[in-house]
């Protein structure tokens, strides 16, 4: 009996050793994947920076030559 009750401790230690280790590896899959995310959002708003300039220049652009031409058309 006594047998018994040790080969279940040593298989729960084991278990929770296993356990353990799942756990470490979670936490490090989550961790990477929270860096991703950031890294995608970091990229992404790169991105959508620079087309919101490009943007923003050509609407510019095209606002002073419709002003010229209205200039033109009242003179």
């Amino acid at each position: 009996m006594k047998g018994t009750v040790n080969g279940l401790k040593d298989s729960v230690r084991s278990l929770e050793g296993s356990v353990d280790k799942v756990q470490e590896t979670v936490d490090r899959i989550e961790a990477s994947q929270t860096q991703d995310v950031v890294a995608l959002l970091k990229t992404s708003r790169k991105y959508t920076e620079s087309e919101f300039d490009y943007l923003n220049s050509r609407l510019t652009h095209m606002d002073n030559h419709i002003f010229k031409l209205e200039k033109r058309v009242e003179n």
